[in-house]
């Protein structure tokens, strides 16, 4: 059990690549080697991080806000959401990101 306002390790992460269950297309067929899988499903959870911020459609809580280094106050800001993603994004490249999805898309890159 998780108290108010925490989310467990790894559920923030797990809900968002959750959602390509209900896409209108396999994301990771199982005819591909698992390597592949692996990888098209790290730029997967990118996409569709990068579009839930865009679309307002988060998880609620503030876990991603907070993974991002956002403020709570600034939690529901896009723009102030979207500027972080691509901070930790830049960290994919030349550091360690923030965000689980994007520490998975590290070997990817």
């Amino acid at each position: 059990m998780t108290e108010t306002g925490t989310t467990r390790p790894g559920a923030t992460e797990r809900g968002t690549l959750d959602k390509a269950a209900a896409e209108n297309f396999p994301v990771a067929p199982f005819f591909l080697p698992k390597d592949w899988r692996t990888d098209l499903m790290a730029v997967y959870g990118f996409a569709r991080l990068v579009d839930d911020i865009g679309d307002g459609d988060l998880a609620p809580g503030g876990a991603d806000a907070r993974l991002l280094g956002v403020s709570p106050e600034e939690a529901e800001d896009r723009l102030v959401l979207l500027d972080a993603f691509e901070a930790d994004l830049h960290r994919v490249f030349s550091g360690e990101p923030r965000h689980p999805l994007l520490r998975r898309l590290r070997p990817t890159v």
